[in-house]
């Protein structure tokens, strides 16, 4: 009789742990250097961010690199539970929900030092934007500043086909500066040209700051689950000092 008992606990605890074991959330990411990347360490600083925070609530994640636009129809629709990262519309808010912050990033302008740009994000003076061209990627949104400024007829844009060749755009001087995200920008600087075109380039103070989060399938009730759980895993690792630590070595180099 003890024994029966002794291996119907023993199955319990197996079943127990299993279930913990099995507990996985699918994240949909996309390919954003140098925050994330199928080639960068713990695919990039973003992912390791997710992977320790739900780790740390004994959650695997499985990812899934696809085009931006399938990681979304793919959360929207609930095949995948959530998706990294997302900057908040109307739109999407519909659709997911939003966990707390995970990254802001900063707009700059860049442009060559030899065709200075006078303006330093200052909302009330667009006016020394006039007669500037303004690259862009395609697809990219457009800064709000940057979009009031194209509605008083201060300046028009030029799109390039990727952010690559829209950055050897502005050093072959098919327009006048070229609004981005400082990180990414940074990046695409050091890694895609040459040594002598990244030193012709620098960039205006930031005019725009954008925050980015995990965002969460509706269609699926188990999230609501999973986005508490990230939420208190994310407040953990800031309060904790990691999350800052994190962030320090990405910018040290760690995650090229």
């Amino acid at each position: 009789m003890k024994t029966h008992i002794i291996i119907a606990i023993c199955f319990i605890i197996l079943l127990s742990h299993k279930a913990t074991a099995e507990e996985e959330i699918s994240i949909a990411i996309g390919e954003w250097h140098p925050f994330i990347g199928k080639d960068l360490p713990h695919y990039g600083i973003v992912t390791h961010i997710l992977t320790t925070i739900f780790t740390a609530q004994n959650i695997s994640v499985r990812y899934g690199f696809f085009p931006w636009k399938r990681s979304y129809k793919y959360v929207k629709s609930g095949k995948w539970h959530a998706s990294a990262i997302w900057g908040k519309t109307k739109e999407r808010l519909k659709d997911c929900y939003f966990s707390d912050i995970v990254y802001t990033g900063e707009l700059v302008l860049f442009h060559l030092r030899e065709t200075p740009i006078i303006w330093q994000g200052d909302p009330e003076k667009l006016y020394q934007l006039k007669g500037l061209h303004i690259g862009i990627p395609m697809e990219s949104a457009k800064a709000k500043l940057l979009v009031k400024a194209e509605q008083a007829k201060l300046i028009n844009f030029i799109t390039g086909t990727d952010k690559v060749s829209t950055f050897r755009m502005l050093v072959a001087k098919r327009f006048d500066a070229l609004d981005e995200n400082k990180d990414v920008g940074l990046h695409i600087i050091h890694s895609q040209l040459t040594t002598d075109h990244q030193d012709d380039i620098t960039y205006t103070q930031p005019y725009e700051r954008w925050d980015y989060h995990l965002i969460f399938s509706k269609k699926i009730e188990h999230n609501k689950l999973f986005l508490k759980l990230f939420n208190e895993g994310l407040n953990q690792l800031v309060t904790t000092g990691q999350y800052q630590q994190l962030w320090k070595e990405f910018y040290q180099g760690k995650y090229n």
